[in-house]
């Protein structure tokens, strides 16, 4: 009998311990989205000019599609940078008008205004995350109520 508890705690504390994983994820998202929306108090319009497909190195997936926007600054010089965040399929279009926040002090440093791709993963790894915890701990807790 005695394994078998080994077993549930060992098999409980993995699904903790993965939950935690994903909430820290969650947190490092939220952080340096909350960073980025900080730094970047400057305004302009921007064009989609490319799309760039991204692997996850995961045979049969077919990737994330990072847009590839153009957008003059303040100083009037044009920058050309590939968003950090990608969606599959694409959420823009080559052409396409997209209203851009950039930090005056790091001009290729910008997100997209409006874009919510990253909120949207920051609560799916949270929510997962303590998915995960629960499971952990009410089949821990189960096993040793009725043991």
């Amino acid at each position: 009998m005695e394994w078998k508890m080994m077993f549930i705690a060992i098999f409980s504390g993995i699904w903790c311990f993965l939950g935690i994983v994903f909430l820290m994820v969650s947190i490092i998202i939220s952080s340096v989205r909350a960073n980025k929306e900080k730094r970047c108090t400057s305004k302009t319009v921007g064009t989609v000019t490319d799309l760039v497909r991204h692997s996850a190195g995961m045979k049969g997936h077919s990737g994330s599609w990072y847009p590839v926007i153009s957008y003059t600054v303040s100083g009037g010089e044009n920058i050309v940078k590939e968003s950090s965040v990608g969606t599959n399929p694409p959420k823009y279009k080559v052409g396409q008008t997209v209203h851009i926040r950039y930090a005056p002090d790091k001009t290729d440093s910008f997100y997209i205004d409006g874009d919510n791709t990253a909120n949207l993963l920051k609560k799916i790894f949270f929510f997962v995350g303590l998915g995960l915890i629960a499971v952990g701990l009410t089949v821990g807790i189960l096993v040793f109520i009725f043991a």
